[in-house]
């Protein structure tokens, strides 16, 4: 059996005296792709910000590669844990390259390295199947495209894990085909994806 590349342990959480999460325990071997389903209020996204270290437990622990990490956004992305929220975060006027590095781009003297940034943006869009013009800015695109460019964002950290909270939503059924094939593709790769969804 190939050892869990993430691990949540007795996880609870309560907001005020509603308890959102309760006792859970999660593992994601690579190459797995789980889906967590279930009505809306029923405390996944709760938990898959636990996950990401956006929200605190009140007790439980998560483990990468068998070893504990604190509870915060960065340590979570440094151990390999990526995070695509329902809301997209990405900046409108900006083109599809530089939200794809939105801040992480690659410098050089205080100077953004814009082709070596093109060229990796281009790698990664590749790697998830998308073709889309990488200067395009990201109000110009359909709704579906923003969602890819996204996913890009969170695979262009080279990720162990990849979350996935609603990336369903807004997209139309042969979108939905076409992202669930782009998840095979990546899960055969080794990454261990966790989707959320309330639909079935």
């Amino acid at each position: 059996m190939t050892a869990p590349v993430i691990e949540a342990r007795s996880i609870i959480k309560s907001f005020g005296g509603v308890r959102a999460v309760n006792d859970v325990t999660v593992t994601v071997a690579p190459g797995e792709i789980h889906a967590v389903v279930g009505e809306n209020g029923a405390g996944k996204s709760t938990l898959m910000r636990i996950l990401a270290g956006v929200e605190t437990p009140d007790s439980g622990e998560v483990q990468v590669g068998g070893m504990a990490i604190e509870n915060s956004a960065k340590s979570s992305i440094d151990a390999g844990i990526s995070l695509v929220h329902q809301e997209l975060s990405l900046v409108p006027e900006m083109t599809v390259a530089e939200n794809i590095f939105l801040g992480a781009f690659p410098t050089s003297g205080g100077w953004t390295k814009t082709k070596q940034m093109k060229k990796l943006a281009a790698d990664t869009l590749r790697e998830i199947g998308v073709e889309v013009d990488l200067d395009e800015r990201i109000s110009r695109l359909s709704v579906a495209l923003r969602q890819f460019v996204e996913i890009a964002r969170a695979i262009a950290r080279n990720p162990k894990v990849l979350i996935l909270d609603e990336p369903t939503a807004s997209l139309t059924p042969a979108e939905t085909n076409y992202l669930l094939e782009m998840l095979q593709r990546l899960a055969g790769k080794g990454l261990a994806i966790i989707y959320i969804s309330h639909r079935i």
